[in-house]
């Protein structure tokens, strides 16, 4: 059965952004697509550990000469990519943490990234799914900002997917949520009200 992949990656739960977004993403999703199934991913419920030496070993090494505890992580490793590769089409929630991906999520890219199994550039090892990420910032780092240029996650993120084996990755980005509660951002709540109706109309024109 097809389905479509959702990692979300928030542990703000009803408080983040971007994951509020995402639920605006998932109702047109499932109204217009009521017989695909939605896999839901929630990497702050459960953790997906950190690449390992047992991990890597088992990753490079006959399974027969896998440990108990090797072989354990391994399967873990292999059914995060199973699961990846057979997604119709995936979508992604994120805040941006220190200008880049929280670790976890990037615990949970480490563990897909497998040459030779997946993102090696080969066909038969892609998944060439439609991905949407959805990623919401404190503040804003576009052109002309104070911070411009400081932004090195939605960058990554479409290296990452485009990598994978995505030809159509598509950014839906929220900024300057601290605006109205972080001193010194007062002035700025009207932005962030206009960038989260911009990504709400992006969201309904790519579902």
């Amino acid at each position: 059965m097809s389905y479509l992949l959702y990692v979300s990656v928030s542990p703000q739960g009803d408080r983040s952004v971007s994951r509020n977004l995402a639920n605006d993403f998932l109702d047109e999703y499932r109204t217009k697509n009521p017989d695909t199934k939605v896999v839901e991913r929630d990497l702050a419920v459960k953790l997906v550990p950190h690449l390992d030496g047992e991990t890597l070993g088992a990753s490079y090494s006959p399974v027969e000469n896998h440990t108990p505890s090797m072989a354990e992580k391994f399967k873990v490793r292999m059914d995060l990519i199973n699961e990846f590769k057979g997604a119709k089409e995936i979508l992604v929630s994120t805040p941006m943490w220190n200008w880049n991906v929280p670790s976890v999520f990037k615990a949970y890219i480490d563990q897909l990234i497998f040459p030779g199994v997946l993102g090696d550039g080969t066909p038969e090892n892609s998944n060439s799914a439609k991905v949407t990420v959805i990623a919401a910032q404190g503040g804003s780092y576009a052109p002309g900002t104070p911070r411009e240029g400081w932004d090195w996650l939605t960058g990554y993120l479409k290296q990452v997917f485009t990598q994978l084996g995505s030809k159509d990755v598509k950014i839906i980005l929220s900024e300057l949520n601290y605006a109205g509660w972080k001193p010194g951002m007062e002035n700025l709540v009207g932005k962030k009200e206009a960038s989260l109706a911009e990504a709400k109309k992006a969201i309904k024109s790519r579902v």
